[in-house]
């Protein structure tokens, strides 16, 4: 039987030195960020009008994120470092926090991965008290609603709140942070036209035989009734058209659609 190699301790130190040589650099380019931020907050000044957070641009971000990655480290494993960093940087520009719902370690595990853990967190009991504290909050609030946690149409009482992103973002099978989600927030501060439109979908009978461009994302029913939330790349009007029946429609947001990387 062949004895295992023994490593070379020279060889080791010398690798040993180019993860610290790494980490430092790592570091250092944070650092860097940080003291960019600070200028582009002295540009910017002061005001908030909506809130702060980008889902347009973090979007292109994760798309350039995928395009570039290789090797065997997880693709969502560097998700969730860029996501700790764009939502840390993005809340010492305007500071803001994160109301979930839904079962308790998977709606923590889905918020702290995509807002981290700088952010503070409120877990509520349902989607229904979610939209109230985005409702009822100012802009400094976000709202993670877990579409496996609907028991009531939650998406009826948007008023000034909408739907600005949809998780995870990354279609990968066996992603850790899986729970299907919506993030509802307060008018953004520039906003930019969703790839994917929400709809508030209420209609008799039931929302059956639809074609691929539209999706129901959360539905329920009750005398007949059916209220929903669509996503589509349609128009109010195209919408409305393929629905036929539909008593109300009314868009409530929209998002980045989500991306399936290569593998």
């Amino acid at each position: 039987m062949n004895e295992p190699q023994k490593a070379d301790p020279s060889r080791l130190l010398e690798l040993r030195a180019k993860i610290d040589a790494i980490d430092e650099s790592v570091h250092r380019l944070l650092m860097q960020r940080a003291a960019v931020i600070d200028e582009l907050i002295k540009v910017k000044g002061t005001a908030k009008t909506g809130a702060a957070f980008r889902p347009g641009r973090e979007a292109e971000m994760m798309h350039r994120l995928a395009e570039r990655h290789s090797g065997h480290l997880p693709l969502t494993a560097v998700e969730h470092l860029w996501r700790e960093i764009i939502s840390t940087f993005t809340a010492l520009q305007a500071p803001f926090e994160v109301f979930a719902c839904g079962e308790a370690l998977s709606a923590i595990d889905t918020a702290r991965f995509y807002f981290g853990f700088t952010v503070p967190l409120t877990l509520l009991a349902s989607p229904g008290e979610v939209v109230e504290a985005i409702e009822s909050g100012g802009d400094d609030r976000l709202g993670v609603v877990n579409l496996q946690a609907t028991d009531d149409p939650w998406w009826e009482r948007l008023e000034n709140a909408q739907v600005v992103a949809r998780l995870p973002f990354f279609d990968v099978a066996d992603r850790p942070a899986a729970s299907p989600s919506l993030v509802i927030a307060p008018p953004l501060a520039d906003p930019v036209p969703p790839e994917v439109a929400c709809y508030a979908v209420k209609m008799r009978g039931r929302l059956e035989g639809l074609s691929g461009e539209i999706e129901v994302v959360a539905s329920l029913s009750s005398d007949d009734i059916t209220s929903a939330v669509v996503a589509s790349r349609l128009s109010g009007e195209d919408l409305a058209v393929r629905l036929g029946s539909a008593l109300d429609i009314r868009q409530i947001g929209g998002y980045a659609a989500p991306l399936a990387p290569r593998s």
